[in-house]
């Protein structure tokens, strides 16, 4: 177009056309993040379901080599001994993780014989007495604090962000099934881990494909308060779990929270990747993925509820006693949770639906998830 001096005129956006672009644009960019952070997740949680893999392909070569799975936890008075054949005696101070004994099997062999003979406190030449003393597993036994990148789920993250000076956290957990009092110590839980006594393959006669072995679990960073929640492995204090599991949803408070009787000190869910408490290494199967998590008391060696939890979105990675992966829903059918806690001697089958029959190794269940 000419102008009255015959130059040509340049012609530019008018502020409604501007505004039209910035909207246009900005109606993209909320499309395409959501896509970008669900890719990112996606590939977080094959990360994850890969090393849930390596970890149950530990077990069965560990399992292959001494035709058991190792214990989930191991004494803490008796001497220095072989994980192997059945002889349980290891470890520092207080009780070994079923991580500890499958070291060598995952390509952690020095981080195994550093463990068994013993190592350097606070990387000075003393020797922690009694093989770790009386909190050994957590208060700075250098190879306590060595971080193993398999056991940590990249959706958490908190275990690659946490001090070299503090102890190894862990995002993966073995299955004492529907078990709940004394499920820390108990020898005869209902699912494929209990203390001292290690669980082999002809011990899962409900079949290995049908029988829950491993999870994940976030890592509890508080202490109660907002910043505890149900996503971050936060735990509360109730009473008579074992008469009626129910009474833990009731700690759940809006917008994800917890609500309750926090403790305030001890250890919390996977702050220590070698100790062998149900609370820091073991999931029950009662309440379903992404519950409230209850302790019968303050400690980590109580008992208690400890449903599995992720920041994957509506469920979490189980891994089969078989080796198989499945993603278990939030929603998986539970039965009902105000019963009381099987009996070993008197109960076979669980009262806690599909998700208690998974847990159960011999409970006479067939379950099958599509």
């Amino acid at each position: 177009m000419m102008n009255v001096f015959g130059r040509r005129s340049r012609r530019g956006f008018t502020l409604v056309e501007l505004l039209v672009v910035i909207a246009i644009i900005g109606i993209l960019v909320g499309l395409l993040l959501p896509a970008v952070q669900s890719a990112r997740e996606a590939a977080r949680r094959m990360q994850c379901t890969n090393n849930m893999k390596q970890l149950a392909l530990a077990l069965h070569n560990y399992h292959d080599a001494y035709k058991t799975f190792p214990p989930n936890s191991v004494g803490t008075t008796q001497p220095p001994g072989n994980w192997g054949s059945g002889n349980w005696r290891l470890h520092q101070g207080n009780r070994g993780s079923w991580i500890n004994g499958s070291l060598p099997f995952f390509d952690q062999t020095a981080l195994y014989d550093l463990v068994n003979e013993g190592g350097p406190l606070n990387n000075t030449a003393a020797v922690m007495t009694g093989r770790g003393g009386s909190h050994g597993l957590w208060s700075g036994y250098y190879p306590y604090r060595t971080k193993i990148s398999a056991a940590l789920c990249p959706s958490d993250g908190r275990g690659v962000r946490s001090s070299n000076n503090s102890t190894a956290k862990n995002n993966y957990f073995g299955s004492v099934g529907d078990s709940l009092r004394d499920n820390h110590n108990s020898r005869n839980n209902r699912g494929m881990f209990s203390h001292i006594k290690g669980t082999s393959v002809r011990d899962c006669k409900d079949g290995t494909s049908n029988t829950a072995f491993l999870s994940e679990s976030a890592i509890q960073t508080a202490w109660g308060g907002p910043a505890c929640n149900t996503l971050h492995g936060c735990y509360t204090i109730v009473s008579g779990l074992d008469a009626n599991p129910s009474a833990c949803l009731a700690t759940r408070g809006p917008n994800a929270t917890v609500i309750g009787n926090y403790p305030t000190s001890h250890q919390r869910r996977g702050q220590s990747l070698y100790c062998g408490y149900a609370m820091m290494v073991g999931f029950t199967t009662v309440l379903p993925p992404n519950s409230p998590q209850c302790a019968n008391g303050r400690g980590e060696w109580q008992w208690g509820v400890f449903p599995p939890d992720s920041f994957h979105p509506g469920g979490v990675n189980l891994a089969m006693a078989d080796g198989s992966l499945r993603f278990i829903s939030n929603s998986i059918q539970v039965g009902d949770t105000a019963l009381p806690g099987p009996s070993i001697s008197l109960l076979k089958g669980s009262v806690y639906g599909v998700w208690g029959a998974l847990g159960t190794k011999d409970g006479a269940e067939s379950t099958f998830l599509e």
